[in-house]
């Protein structure tokens, strides 16, 4: 098999890439730069040499349905995307990079005639708590998106609905929830990765949301959801959500605290503004992938590797 992964020197597509050369694919990463920073932190040299790059923006469809053409891709993971604040700073922008780039991805699919698809929504689609009773948000719930991200990747799952009824274009989309680990350095979410990292190398970090709970979903287990996802049977969803566990940030924090009491972190009020309740059991059904990592054990992973990476010895429950 040879895989397209759009955006795929980010955080998730770094993983992606690892977890695929296990399973001997051939590899494209279509992206705006030959960024290693990022791959770096989670690849071997001889494994990121085993990988094409193709320059390229998704928001250029005819270069993108070049580069399937020419390199007979057979499934395409598309990752590429702006984040929360970006998209909030420039609405007319993120329509064209988080909706525009999508469909292209689509209609390349079909032109192609790829075997699957397999790309990244999010559970920002939908709403506040309240929004749903407070009661835990199905695959099916409605979508009330606080942000322009959440609307735009609202809007990609009704393309990716009409391109499989219309033309049978194979998707799968997965709503990710608050990503962790190393390597997650954008988004509104990426405060708890934040805090990992600075307790393991000794810095100060005030950590936002502390009255919240959110859904921790280690990068790993995201990875693991995505290679299950090109290679299952056709599915009868097109969008599923996909969870970590819920557990407070006060948790994470107390965790932490647990394994370097040491830590100069700072809890600070406040909620993160959306709801982080899901119900996966669509994916779980459907797909079969259910989550390896606890929020204890990705946290420990997670400050372990960023030790192993400054040179500092490992760090354990006492």
């Amino acid at each position: 098999m040879k895989y397209l992964i759009t955006g795929g020197f980010g955080c998730i597509g770094s993983y992606v890439i690892r977890d695929l050369l296990d399973l001997e694919a051939e590899i494209v990463v279509y992206d705006l730069t030959y960024d290693l920073t990022i791959p770096k932190l989670v690849l071997t040299d001889p494994q990121i040499e085993r990988v094409t790059f193709v320059p390229g923006d998704i928001t250029d469809a005819a270069n993108l349905m070049r580069t399937i053409k020419e390199h007979d891709i057979d499934c395409i993971i598309h990752l590429a995307s702006w984040q929360v604040p970006a998209c909030q700073a420039n609405p007319p922008q993120a329509l064209k990079v988080v909706s525009e780039a999508t469909i292209n991805v689509f209609e390349a699919a079909r032109i192609f005639d790829i075997q699957r698809v397999v790309w990244a929504s999010s559970v920002a689609v939908f709403g506040l708590p309240e929004d749903y009773d407070h009661q835990q948000i199905g695959n099916d719930a409605p979508h009330f998106p606080k942000f322009i991200y959440g609307a735009c990747k609202s809007l990609n799952e009704r393309y990716a609905q009409h391109y499989f009824n219309e033309y049978s274009v194979d998707t799968i989309g997965l709503r990710f929830t608050a990503v962790y680990g190393v390597g997650r350095t954008r988004g509104m979410s990426s405060f708890t990765t934040q805090m990992i990292e600075a307790a393991a190398l000794g810095k100060p970090y005030t950590v936002p949301f502390g009255d919240d709970e959110v859904d921790w979903q280690y990068v790993e287990d995201v990875s693991r959801s995505i290679v299950m996802s090109c290679s299952c049977p056709t599915t009868k969803t097109r969008v599923f959500n996909v969870k970590g566990g819920l557990w407070s940030i006060k948790e994470g924090f107390d965790y932490i605290k647990k394994l370097i009491p040491s830590a100069d972190l700072t809890l600070e009020p406040g909620l993160f503004g959306i709801s982080w309740d899901y119900d996966a059991t669509p994916v779980a059904e459907e797909i079969g992938f259910k989550p390896n990592y606890s929020m204890e054990q990705g946290i420990m992973t997670t400050l372990n590797r960023f030790r192993q990476l400054n040179d500092l010895p490992p760090v354990s429950v006492s």
